[in-house]
Order: structure tokens, then sequence, then C-alpha cells
């Protein structure tokens, strides 16, 4: 499975152990395997990007769903789901225009762009309108770069981290299989990127233990600075792979 995605067991094993860092953010705080994973994804092998690192979230999506179920904001998912759609269908858009080199490029772009987001502190109410715009941006984000969180963690970066949790685990889900239809319907998605997703289990696995392990420890808030940090290095890295 390796050789057919063009995987070399070095790249795997850095590949492997970055999704791990992610997963762990992600189970603490309610987003962030992409955030910090796809930039790094995108330097080292950026033949996994979309599709493969869109599936990755899935199953670590479903088990923090299960977890924090009781705080879901099913309103805010369903405003969500609806602003996914058009934001989807852009984002393959975009992937179809550009090459391989060009997409990790890009993806650095688009993370150094939801660092400056996701800094934003603003107070604010959650209605349909700002559910709606966040699930658009989120759409085309993930569609485009696998990083569809930062939105949403603008939108509710000041409800209860439970709530957040709960919340993305069953967005981001519903997104993905968006996301994968609209990528799929623009021929971009192979059978080898979704299989691969598999040999990231064992990862995915560790960091979502690790992070309900940091919950009672850490403030979402306090990790805050160091994941944004390590995103927007990795965007600088993969924008920098795709000029040379």
């Amino acid at each position: 499975m390796l050789d057919s995605a063009h995987l070399s067991l070095g790249q795997y094993v850095v590949v492997a152990l970055v999704i791990l860092i992610g997963a762990a953010v992600q189970g603490t705080v309610g987003f962030g395997l992409n955030l910090v994973s796809a930039p790094l994804v995108g330097a080292i092998a950026p033949q996994l990007l979309p599709t493969t690192m869109i599936v990755v979230g899935v199953p670590l999506s479903i088990a923090i769903a299960l977890t924090d179920h009781e705080h879901i904001d099913w309103r805010g998912v369903g405003w969500i789901s609806l602003g996914r759609l058009p934001g989807s269908v852009a984002g393959a858009l975009v992937v179809a225009a550009l090459s391989t080199r060009a997409l990790g490029g890009t993806v650095g772009v688009i993370v150094l762009l939801a660092c400056l987001i996701s800094l934003v502190s603003v107070h604010h109410s959650i209605n349909w309108k700002n559910s709606l715009g966040a699930g658009v941006a989120s759409g085309f984000m993930d569609t485009a770069a696998s990083t569809g969180g930062p939105p949403l963690a603008l939108l509710y970066q000041h409800r209860p981290a439970g709530e957040v949790r709960g919340t993305f685990a069953v967005a981001f889900p519903i997104g993905s299989v968006i996301s994968i239809v609209a990528l799929a319907a623009g021929g971009a998605v192979h059978e080898w990127q979704i299989l691969i997703a598999a040999l990231f289990l064992p990862s995915l696995a560790a960091g979502y233990f690790i992070g309900r392990a940091l919950i009672g420890r850490l403030a979402g808030r306090s990790l805050r600075p160091a994941v944004l940090s390590l995103a927007a290095l990795g965007g600088v890295a993969a924008i920098v792979r795709s000029l040379i």
C-alpha cells in the first residue's frame, strides 16, 4: 500500500507521528488534527492531500462524538452542514485546477490564513447566518486543504470546551462525506487514497487517548499558541517546498 501511495517507510513514520500529535490536539480542544498535520504532510507527502487526510480525521471525530455527545449543538451542526455544500464544491474546483505541487503551496497559504483567523477573538452570538457562513468557509478549506476547523473554531471559540468538541466531532464527519463526494465528482479521489488512511489508525488511537488524558490538566486556550505556531511553521514549510 505504501508503494501505491509512492510513500517510503521513513515518510510514513514521519506522517504517522505528525498525525499522532494532531490527533492529541484535536482530542483535547476539538480541532487541530489537520491544522497541525496538513501543512507538514503537504511538504512531505503532498499526494496524501486532500483526500487521505480528510478520511483520516473521520474515525477520530466519531470517537470524540461518542464521548462528548451530550454537549452537541445539533442546530449548529445542521446549518454548518448546509453551508459545507457550496463550500466543498468550490474547494473541489480548486483541487481539480492545481497540480500536486501547487496544491501543497496552496495548503500552506490557506493554513497561514487559518492561523490568522484563529487568532481573532470577537464576542458574538451563534446564529443561523454565521453558522452557515462558517460552514461555507469550512467546506472550502477542508476540501481544498484538509483544514476545515478554523472557521468553526472562530465561531465557537467562546463556547464551553465540551460543546466545541462534541459539535465539531459531528460536523467534521458529515463535512468529510460532502468533501469526498465533491472531490470524487471532480475525479480527484482514488481508491488507494482512502485505503491508506487505515495505516494511520494506530496514530489516531494513540493521539485520541493522549488528548483525553490532557483534557483535565490543560485548558483548551493554553494549547492555542503552540498549535497555531506549529501550524504556521508547517504552512511556511509547505510554501517553501512548492517554490523549490
